[in-house]
């Protein structure tokens, strides 16, 4: 065990450390309420903020959306824990141990045991690693040719990502639709701008008009890879844009079309 104490101010700080838990006590004036905060290997318990209810009532969901039954009401007066946030919506913990989700405008006028305003946590870039499911939009150049598609993306791990997608290819001379699965690596996620490498595979549905690029293609699969950069923006919003190219192969030869996309994640 080891023990160490700091005076800041009047503030009498006293850090107890073990291997894996970390107490701290904070003596502080009578006037101001005191704050015990335990953790014990997760960053969101020391993240918690405690907050009594203003308004009348608070409601509280068994989930973060609207379409979740309301099971329980916090009164005017009585103290929550703010747990952690999904979009526009936040998990409390009541007095009595309760846990739900409500609404963000619900909490704007929650105070702090002193009876100061408080800013809520918003949604952070650990957020969006702890998230596990993704969609997502882009748009591109395929050999001169627009493409754009749409994406959907599950995180097993904090490094690592499954997405099918569908999307199309078109301009004068190119039409085709194609679709896919990707798995996605991204080795160091706790990057503001995160790389990432892929490989995937898929199926192109070329017409008579893509034989500009592929003579005779009819309706090959294809194997694809690729790299890029994540950029997360705000809230629960990430850019991300890439380099890719597919292998596909024709009656007569092998091909690679090369591909550069950017476009909108949102996580959830």
């Amino acid at each position: 065990m080891n023990v160490k104490s700091h005076w800041i101010g009047n503030y009498l700080l006293i850090v107890i450390q073990r291997t894996w838990m970390l107490l701290i006590i904070c003596s502080i004036p009578p006037d101001v309420s005191a704050f015990v905060w335990f953790g014990a290997n997760s960053a969101s318990d020391a993240d918690t903020v405690v907050l009594n209810v203003a308004d009348p009532f608070i409601e509280m969901h068994t989930g973060p959306g609207r379409g979740y039954p309301v099971f329980n009401v916090v009164e005017q007066g009585e103290s929550i824990e703010v747990l952690k946030r999904k979009t526009n919506w936040y998990e409390i913990r009541t007095a009595d141990n309760k846990t739900g989700w409500t609404k963000a405008a619900q909490l704007e006028h929650t105070l702090k045991p002193t009876g100061l305003p408080v800013d809520l946590p918003e949604v952070s870039h650990g957020d969006y690693l702890k998230s596990s499911w993704r969609v997502g939009f882009s748009g591109g150049q395929l050999e001169g040719a627009s493409t754009f598609s749409l994406t959907a993306g599950y995180r097993p791990l904090r490094w690592a990502e499954v997405e099918i997608e569908g999307g199309k290819i078109f301009d004068e001379s190119v039409t085709s639709d194609y679709y896919g699965v990707n798995l996605l690596v991204e080795p160091v996620p706790d990057w503001m701008i995160t790389p990432y490498v892929f490989v995937g595979g898929g199926k192109f549905s070329f017409n008579n008009r893509q034989k500009v690029v592929v003579d005779d293609a009819g309706s090959p699969n294809y194997a694809s890879v690729g790299g890029g950069l994540s950029y997360y923006v705000v809230s629960n919003l990430v850019v991300r844009g890439g380099y890719r190219s597919y292998s596909i192969s024709t009656d007569e030869d092998r091909v690679w079309l090369n591909a550069w996309t950017i476009g909108i994640n949102v996580f959830f």
